[in-house]
């Protein structure tokens, strides 16, 4: 079981570095302008308001301003939706994250076999 468990924390540690390695890209990604988003990629807490729907009025078109806020929402969502892909698309082509990528693979496969060793084992015995 000890030999799973080292294995098992091996994987863990592998895919937090290929984590940071993705993240760097992000990181290291233009914001677009008004996007909210300090340079660091963080985002900014902007709370949640929620609207209720006044009786009569369910059902029928929303006024042209909280459509715009609708369409102003999917535009930054879609933004960072781009942003986050394209630093995916950079990361793969980044031959140190190939590299982190295959320890981590080779890690879990590792990880999965010493597990199966081990119930396979147990089974064994009993």
């Amino acid at each position: 079981m000890a030999e799973s468990r080292a294995a098992w924390d091996k994987v863990a540690e592998d895919f937090k570095v290929l984590g940071r390695h993705v993240k760097q890209h992000y990181d290291q990604r233009p914001r677009p302008e008004g996007s909210g988003e300090p340079q660091g990629g963080a985002p900014v807490d902007r709370g949640s308001e929620v609207q209720e729907i006044p009786e009569g009025q369910q059902g029928q078109a929303p006024p042209a301003a909280d459509r715009r806020k609708v369409d102003e929402t999917l535009e930054k969502l879609r933004d960072s939706l781009e942003q986050a892909f394209s630093a995916l698309g950079d990361a793969v082509r980044d031959p140190q994250v190939g590299e982190q990528t295959k320890k981590a693979a080779n890690s879990l496969s590792d990880a999965l076999t010493a597990t199966f060793s081990e119930a396979s084992e147990r089974f064994r015995k009993r």
